[in-house]
């Protein structure tokens, strides 16, 4: 992913992954600062060093967590990025979005879901919109300076949505140091659901087709389609 967040939900939890990864709150803390300075200037960094990564693919892990009935599940997954094009794999589900049209393979029915999804909608997938929201819809604070999953130095800062209506309570995302690029997303739902994303690997100015975000039927023969639209 409509893909909640990150989606990914044991057909329920497994839909809420990608996210992707990345976005917010729903109720500003009265003590919170609207717009931090250092925040921002960490903010508007990583923005630029992302703008200029070109076509990338990330790899990532992400823990799902139901923190109400306690139970938690971890998996790794792969993003290819092209501009607001992409496509994620994760074990259970698989989705190509070409800019207009979004594909989403269940793998265990062999099923493909075919719908086009509103903006919103495509803001809960592609980790490259968390650089959009901050600018024109969210407050954010700086956390400062702590080590990230591999012993490397970054810069953390919680971003709060000013939407009320939005589903998350709070992202907390984690910034590289030295190169820049989001290391950890954390993402916390009204439901008391959160999305732990630590990202593994980027390849950066990759060339990437526009077929590769586009769901090729001819790989899938016996897979059930679906159209949505």
């Amino acid at each position: 992913m409509e893909m909640k967040g990150i989606c990914v939900q044991h057909t329920g939890r497994r839909l809420l992954i990608a996210g992707c990864f990345f976005f917010l709150l729903t109720t500003v803390l009265p003590a919170f600062a609207q717009k931090d300075a250092k925040a921002k200037e960490w903010l508007d960094k990583s923005s630029e060093v992302f703008g200029k990564t070109g076509a990338l693919s990330v790899d990532f892990t992400i823990n799902v967590k139901d923190v109400s009935n306690k139970i938690s599940e971890s998996f790794d997954g792969n993003i290819e990025m092209k501009g607001a094009k992409f496509h994620l794999d994760v074990p259970e589900m698989e989705t190509w979005f070409d800019g207009k049209t979004q594909w989403v393979l269940q793998k265990e029915w062999d099923e493909v879901n075919i719908t086009e999804p509103a903006e919103q909608e495509v803001q809960t997938l592609n980790p490259a919109v968390i650089f959009s929201i901050y600018k024109k819809g969210c407050n954010y604070k700086y956390l400062g300076e702590k080590t990230d999953n591999r012993g490397k130095k970054a810069q953390e800062i919680e971003l709060i949505p000013q939407d009320k209506k939005s589903e998350w309570t709070k992202i907390v995302i984690q910034i590289n140091s030295n190169d820049f690029m989001p290391v950890k997303i954390h993402i916390f739902y009204k439901n008391k659901m959160e999305n732990i994303i630590h990202i593994n690997k980027y390849k950066k100015k990759l060339n990437l087709e526009d077929n590769v975000f586009v769901f090729d039927k001819k790989k899938y023969p016996n897979v059930e389609i679906i159209d949505l639209r």
